[in-house]
């Protein structure tokens, strides 16, 4: 699932998948959906699937199959399908993307193979699996990565109880360890707004960036991402360089991560 490279032509062509609904016995019911663009796509893939979960009596979680599936722009949505196994408790989305070369990487927030036409569709990226795995934890379940037969990835997404989605792959899946966080006993409580914490896992996503940019990702002004970045940094969250533009510091990070747990409770 990492970057095809032609995002932009997806976005001006539409995008559409397969999803697929395994029932315990008979044949599975394949349904094919198309959206105008990878903004649109994320919202209402997400809520098919979600609705044939609810069907099935499964416990997938919304937020972990909302993340996957909009990594899906990293690989173009070349030859995608969604499968909805096991009485909606896993969910299996394959590619024929170029895959993920940094497997042991990818649950990682901030870690990103992302092209810049990536970036301008969706925003969240770098971000998406972990969010993803920690939404998937929080059911009792797991998040999986495997490389697909003949190319791309096989993401799968299992809630608490489920067994994981059968798969004629040989290569086994892998659920990378999280990095040791640098304040292992507790993140310091932090004074800022929801919209500084967007601000700040911008920051990570990107590397390196300048208030210009924040404002274009999150569509707000210049002038109030200049301040955001400049709490955040009185805070020791972000750190400036010469260039004016700041790069998250490793208290950042850890909050960026309990920020999210947050989020999935």
């Amino acid at each position: 699932m990492n970057v095809g490279g032609t995002a932009r032509e997806a976005a001006e062509a539409g995008v559409g998948v397969k999803v697929a609904v395994y029932p315990e016995s008979g044949e599975p019911e394949v349904i094919e959906v198309s959206a105008s663009g990878p903004r649109a796509a994320g919202e209402k893939f997400t809520r098919l699937v979600m609705q044939k979960v609810e069907v099935a009596g499964g416990r997938v979680p919304e937020p972990a199959v909302r993340e996957v599936v909009d990594n899906l722009i990293h690989a173009d949505y070349k030859g995608v399908v969604i499968s909805v196994l096991e009485g909606g408790n896993v969910i299996r989305v394959s590619d024929r993307g170029v895959g993920i070369s940094r497997k042991d990487r990818a649950f990682e927030f901030g870690f990103s193979g992302a092209s810049t036409e990536a970036v301008e569709e969706i925003r969240g990226v770098g971000a998406g699996l972990g969010i993803a795995r920690a939404a998937a934890e929080k059911a009792g379940g797991t998040v999986t990565i495997e490389d697909n037969i003949g190319g791309g990835t096989v993401v799968t997404i299992s809630a608490g109880g489920s067994g994981k989605a059968p798969s004629d792959d040989t290569i086994p899946p892998v659920q990378a360890s999280p990095p040791r966080r640098r304040y292992p006993d507790a993140v310091p409580r932090m004074n800022i707004s929801e919209r500084q914490q967007r601000v700040l896992i911008t920051v990570l996503e990107s590397g390196e960036v300048g208030p210009s940019t924040v404002a274009e990702r999150l569509e707000i002004s210049v002038s109030t991402a200049y301040r955001d970045l400049s709490v955040l940094e009185e805070h020791g969250l972000v750190a400036g360089a010469e260039s004016g533009k700041r790069s998250i510091t490793p208290l950042g990070y850890d909050l960026v991560e309990a920020i999210v747990e947050d989020w999935v409770k």
